[in-house]
């Protein structure tokens, strides 16, 4: 099979390097020039650094690189920085660095040109003053890249909002192309007018993946969910904790717009799951500092969310996860706005990199949108068929100074529904009227479950989930306009139909189905654990501890998976604990030997 093409009509243009085309996967780097694979082996003598003997190389494999293999490199002495797509690393290592001893499919550096946006490119002359961002390498001590602007005659412009690798900087474009000639610069790409006007800004820390985070160069990451070739991919959401700060329908339908928005253009589905833990399913997570992943929330103020590139860069049940700080002043229609933010992380979650043009929605700041620019749906369109079909739809221009259309008020009615019940799931139906343009229903429920109604006028909704106790069921109807929704909200009982007398005593029953043995030996850094948990009344979490101190929540209850469990060399034990409302727990363990 062919990959797809990654030409993004200038956006974010990516080649594969000469040599053995048969044999040499890609490399997707934004600035990448081809050239033979030998020219990249040789150390560039004239690149510049404050740290003589030691440079950064991108050190590539043939296949998905495993534990062992990433040791020898480290073993050179080298540090691993980023993740390159596909199978490459950004590494730190002494320029004499032997490498022949290393089973990798070739080693090199970029050249400096290589490392300017070409969003910048006609640009950079000695009479244009530009404003850009200099990205330098993670193992690059900050007061470093101050100097060497300063000494490049470069102007720095303070913003306390910019990311830990991120410096902003002013001046004639021919002293930023000067800039790339520093071992230390990563890479070069336009500063958006809010950076360059001092306006505060929230940045986006980039999806991470199970080789480590990516850097501003690369677009995109793997296939997308429906592998080479451009094609469709229907994908679940899952609700696994909102946040307090908005009411929970409020928060979903965000969300789920959010998603929609993506679906106008790309061949992609969105449809409510029953289970975090499936595969091709977003978990949606509001979290605390540690929530069970290597990626600790800081706080109010801090990083506002994060999210995982799709299988198979990142393992199932994690892949394509979104993860919000519930710390964070979450708001509709403000800062920080949920829908604005939902949106940016369904494109990593799509597999889309960071876009260098402000004004996307990709671009690795912030900031409140309504809907997604031509160059962001360029980009998903690399990944995916367009949803008419094409290669390259784009937004259908809107008519100028379009005149308002009277339009009356929108009514939603429900038809009543019978409560209590010991039914495990419900169907509710109703009808629509009035609003402008096309009326969308959702429903959302209390217990994590929401989707889209079939139909308008005369709407249904089938099977909604019912769990023990109260469910309470809010069915929204949105225009064309999306001011004013309207909304309805049920009350359904759900009573079993031999409800036990007296306190719950009964403990959760909890089994690990994988791994499928209570001792495993292993050369991975890290571990998935998956199973199932059963109560008499209903199973409140999961969660799961490590012998070397970690802990964190499953994903999931009735069907559960951990995030990815490191392990250090030698044994870790890990114990898997499922808890009810009325606290009766019990536990699983394994021990895990990592060689």
């Amino acid at each position: 099979m062919t990959r797809k093409s990654y030409k993004l009509y200038g956006l974010l243009p990516v080649v594969l390097l000469a040599g053995s085309l048969a044999a040499q996967p890609a490399l997707h780097i934004k600035g990448l020039k081809p050239r033979e694979i030998h020219q990249l082996r040789a150390l560039d003598a004239t690149k510049k650094t404050l740290t003589p003997g030691r440079s950064h190389w991108i050190v590539q494999f043939s296949d998905n690189p495993n534990a062992d293999q990433i040791t020898d490199v480290q073993n050179l002495g080298a540090k691993v920085l980023s993740y390159i797509p596909d199978f490459a690393f950004s590494v730190s290592a002494n320029s004499d660095t032997l490498w022949d001893s290393l089973n990798a499919q070739w080693i090199g550096q970029l050249q400096p040109d290589e490392k300017i946006s070409p969003d910048l490119a006609g640009a950079l002359t000695a009479d244009s003053p530009v404003s850009v961002l200099v990205e330098f390498y993670s193992d690059v001590n900050p007061d470093d890249v101050r100097l060497i602007a300063t000494s490049e005659g470069l102007l720095i412009r303070e913003n306390a909002d910019l990311a830990p690798n991120h410096l902003l900087l002013e001046g004639a474009g021919d002293k930023v192309l000067e800039l790339a000639q520093w071992d230390e610069v990563s890479y070069i790409f336009p500063a958006s007018d809010d950076l360059a006007q001092g306006v505060p800004v929230r940045p986006c820390v980039g999806a991470l993946t199970s080789q480590g985070q990516v850097t501003q160069a690369i677009p995109l990451i793997g296939d997308g969910w429906d592998g080479p070739g451009l094609g469709g991919a229907n994908l679940n959401y899952m609700f696994v904790h909102l946040t307090e700060k908005l009411p929970s329908d409020a928060a979903q339908s965000e969300i789920v717009r959010a998603f929609s928005e993506w679906a106008r253009y790309a061949k992609v589905t969105f449809s409510p799951g029953d289970s975090a833990a499936g595969n091709k399913t977003i978990a949606v997570l509001f979290a605390s500092g540690a929530h069970g992943d290597a990626y600790p929330f800081d706080g109010p103020g801090g990083v506002l969310a994060h999210t995982f590139y799709p299988f198979p860069t990142n393992p199932e049940p994690i892949a394509g996860n979104m993860h919000f700080d519930n710390d964070e002043g979450w708001k509709i229609g403000a800062d920080v706005d949920l829908f604005s933010v939902a949106l940016h992380e369904t494109g990593h979650a799509l597999g889309l990199g960071h876009s260098d043009k402000p004004g996307d929605v990709m671009y690795p700041y912030y900031r409140r949108v309504t809907s997604l620019t031509a160059d962001d749906i360029a980009a998903v369109l690399q990944l995916y068929a367009g949803q008419d079909g094409t290669s390259n739809p784009t937004p259908a221009p809107a008519p100028p100074n379009p005149a308002p259309a009277p339009a009356s008020p929108l009514v939603l009615s429900v038809q009543p529904v019978a409560s209590p019940t010991t039914a495990s799931t419900v169907s509710i139906s109703g009808m629509t009227s009035g609003g402008t343009g096309t009326v969308q229903v959702t429903w959302t429920s209390n217990r994590g479950y929401s989707g889209v109604a079939q139909g308008a006028s005369n709407w249904t909704i089938a099977g909604i989930p019912l769990s023990t106790g109260d469910n309470s069921i809010t069915i929204t109807a949105r225009d064309s306009l999306s001011q004013n929704p309207v909304t309805r909200t049920l009350t359904i009982a759900r009573q079993q139909a031999n409800a036990p007398s007296g306190p719950d005593t009964t403990p959760p029953a909890i089994t690990i189905v994988s791994p499928s043995t209570a001792t495993v030996s292993t050369s991975a850094s890290s571990l998935v654990v998956s199973g199932t948990a059963r109560d008499n009344v209903g199973v409140a979490a999961v969660t799961w501890t490590s012998s070397t101190g970690a802990s964190g929540m499953a994903i999931g209850t009735a069907n559960w998976a951990t995030p990815p469990i490191s392990l250090y060399i030698g044994s870790t034990t890990i114990t898997i604990r499922a808890s009810d409302a009325a606290g009766n727990t019990s536990w699983r363990s394994l021990t895990v030997t990592r060689r």
